[in-house]
C-alpha cells in the first residue's frame, strides 16, 4: 500500500506542476550571466540541443535566457518530446503492480535523472488558458505517437 501511495505521489508531482513550480528559483540564477539581448549570443552559450520549434515565437528569447540559467545549474537539458516520452515510460513502469522494491528504487533514481534533464521543459509552457492546455495536449500526443507509444 505504501508503495502504491508513493507511486501516485511521484506521478502527481511529475505530471501536475503548477505555474509557480515551473518558474525558475531565483536562488539558482547566477549573477555571472549578463542581461543578454541578442538571441545569437544566447545560442552561443546554450549547451543543450534543444528543439526550439515547440517554443512560441514570442517566448523564444525568454526561454533561451532561462535555458542558459538552468543549464548552469543542472547541465544539458532534453527537449520537449524526449521529456514527454521518458516521463510517460517511467510513469508506466511505476504503475506495474508487481514492481519489486529494488526495481522501485532503480526507477526512483531514474526518475530523478529525468527530472533534472527536463527542467527546461517544465518552464517551457505554463498552460494557463484552455487553448494553451489543448495545444500542449496536442503536442504531447504528437510526441507519443511519433515515438510509437500511442
Amino acid at each position: 500500500m505504501k508503495q502504491f501511495l508513493l507511486i501516485i505521489t511521484l506521478i502527481s508531482i511529475f505530471s501536475c506542476k503548477t505555474e509557480t513550480e515551473n518558474s525558475i528559483d531565483p536562488e539558482i540564477v547566477s549573477d555571472s550571466i549578463p542581461e543578454l539581448v541578442d538571441t545569437q549570443e544566447l545560442d552561443s552559450i546554450i549547451v543543450s540541443d534543444y528543439d526550439m520549434t515547440d517554443i512560441d515565437t514570442k517566448d523564444v528569447k525568454e526561454f533561451k535566457e532561462n535555458l542558459v540559467k538552468i543549464e548552469e545549474e543542472f547541465g544539458e537539458q532534453w527537449d520537449f518530446c524526449t521529456c514527454i516520452v521518458k516521463g510517460d515510460s517511467i510513469n508506466k513502469a511505476f504503475m506495474d503492480p508487481g514492481i519489486s522494491d529494488s526495481e522501485f528504487n532503480r526507477l526512483s533514481e531514474r526518475f530523478d535523472v529525468i527530472d533534472e534533464k527536463c527542467k527546461a521543459f517544465r518552464v517551457q509552457n505554463p498552460n494557463i488558458t484552455p487553448t494553451e492546455r489543448a495545444a500542449h495536449e496536442k503536442k504531447v500526443k504528437k510526441c507519443l505517437k511519433e515515438a510509437g507509444l500511442k
